[in-house]
């Protein structure tokens, strides 16, 4: 959007994820990051937003077992030969 006017609730909350992956120029930033601090409930969507994108962050860290590894490979082996077979 990028203009002067403060940013108001449809905005803050339609660009929050932009504005929580840093996808939004600077001005924009600085609009949301003001509107969050006048606005409580805009602050709380952003917590929660927030809150969540940290623990998928988290838990997506975790290397998948071995196991699953190989389980994998083995049905991507037979699918294939279905589909060699069937195609």
């Amino acid at each position: 959007m990028n203009d002067d006017r403060p940013a108001d609730c449809a905005e803050a909350l339609a660009r929050l994820f932009d504005f929580l992956d840093s996808e939004i120029d600077e001005i924009d930033g600085d609009r949301i990051r003001q509107h969050l601090a006048d606005c409580d409930g805009c602050l709380h969507e952003y917590d929660i937003e927030h809150h969540l994108k940290t623990l998928v962050r988290r838990s997506c860290s975790d290397a998948a077992p071995a196991e699953l590894h190989v389980r994998i490979r083995q049905q991507l082996t037979v699918l294939r030969a279905r589909m060699e077979t069937s195609g």
